[in-house]
């Protein structure tokens, strides 16, 4: 089923670091909300829709949300922004935009890599510009049709679009009060970032496991607990991304991280060998060609089994491409089956995180 969540108001979600009022000035700001966020949001849902937290503790649940410590039996795709009825996609990073320039991202060179080029993997291609031009990573949006040219290798050349089309930030300001004497504390004061989304543009995402959930609803979701509606989607907005016909003839494609993906090896997953960058998944052997990834975050949570935070995870970011080369007989569409819109983290995979989204890479 397919879910749109409409926040009546503003939203705060800040990344996994700990932050301490009268310490830290700035709580830092995190949107789209991590995968595990709107996860866990549903779950709480559905918990209290069921029963009470304590029938959740003693796993009367178990078969359908699981217990404390565990993951639940359903899983996520995304979360997405959408506006109208169509997805939007953070900017992936073997694009980049002109310096001083906006409107238009590039297309990276796909190519072997040059005898000169110095790198900490034995990689056997690299992306570089070889325009004249002085280049900068781009943060930005990229709508669906720009999006699937993208993936099909159409163009060298797309739109993009900044944060603003699709929501507004507001910095606020907070106090902390003692909780017993009702009392400002002192030297307590600390700035949060909160965002409002523009008219028309939604949060959605895709669940799977599960018939419980309502029609429509309201639900608790990122910091403040925030009340958001939800209802589920009639239209498959997934739809055309899903079933986008890819070429694969060259024997090589890409992988686009659409969420965050948490690997054991840091950047790399973990069924890729360090030393020869191949590997094997459900079947399919590949070798890591090359990759561009942005700068790694982190993901916590809270952990209800033993009511405390959980250790911080290292994650690749959305936005991040990994190219890959067939080694083994197989077939195109069993490589498509395996690698196109699955969640691939080696972590937390059930949550949303690491959500693979193929693209064609042409012949040099």
């Amino acid at each position: 089923m397919l879910i749109k969540l409409k926040p009546f108001d503003t939203l705060f979600f800040r990344d996994s670091r700990p932050f301490t009022k009268g310490e830290d000035t700035w709580a830092d700001f995190v949107f789209p909300p991590y995968p595990s966020t709107v996860y866990g949001a549903i779950r709480s849902y559905l918990i209290f829709k069921m029963g009470s937290l304590q029938d959740f503790k003693e796993g009367k649940f178990r078969d359908i949300l699981g217990v404390p410590g565990e993951p639940a039996n359903f899983t996520i795709k995304g979360p997405f922004l959408m506006k109208e009825d169509k997805l939007i996609f953070k900017v992936p990073y073997d694009l980049v935009k002109l310096k001083d320039e906006d409107g238009k991202v590039f297309l990276l060179n796909f190519i072997k890599k040059p005898s000169l080029l110095v790198s900490d993997f034995p990689f056997d291609y690299g992306l570089l510009w070889r325009g004249k031009e002085n280049v900068d990573d781009t943060v930005g949006w990229m709508e669906q049709l720009n999006f699937e040219d993208y993936l099909k290798g159409r163009r060298q050349e797309f739109g993009f679009e900044k944060d603003g089309t699709f929501y507004k930030l507001k910095n606020k300001t907070g106090i902390s009060i003692d909780k017993i004497r009702g009392t400002v504390e002192e030297g307590r004061l600390y700035r949060f970032t909160m965002v409002r989304l523009v008219e028309d543009t939604s949060i959605v995402l895709k669940i799977e496991g599960i018939e419980e959930l309502d029609d429509k609803g309201v639900l608790q979701l990122g910091g403040e607990r925030k009340a958001v509606a939800f209802e589920k989607m009639g239209k498959d907005s997934f739809e055309d991304l899903e079933n986008l016909d890819l070429n694969l003839e060259t024997g090589m494609f890409k992988i686009y991280l659409a969420t965050p993906a948490i690997f054991k090896k840091g950047w790399l997953p973990d069924w890729i060998d360090e030393k020869t960058l191949e590997g094997e998944f459900k079947g399919i052997r590949v070798k890591l060609l090359t990759c561009v990834i942005g700068k790694y975050i982190t993901i916590g949570g809270w952990d209800m089994a033993k009511g405390k935070s959980k250790p911080l995870k290292k994650a690749v970011p959305a936005g991040s491409v990994y190219y890959f080369k067939i080694l083994n007989e197989v077939d195109k569409e069993r490589v498509r089956e395996i690698f196109h819109f699955k969640n691939i983290s080696d972590e937390k995979a059930e949550e949303g995180f690491g959500l693979s989204i193929m693209g064609e890479v042409k012949r040099l």
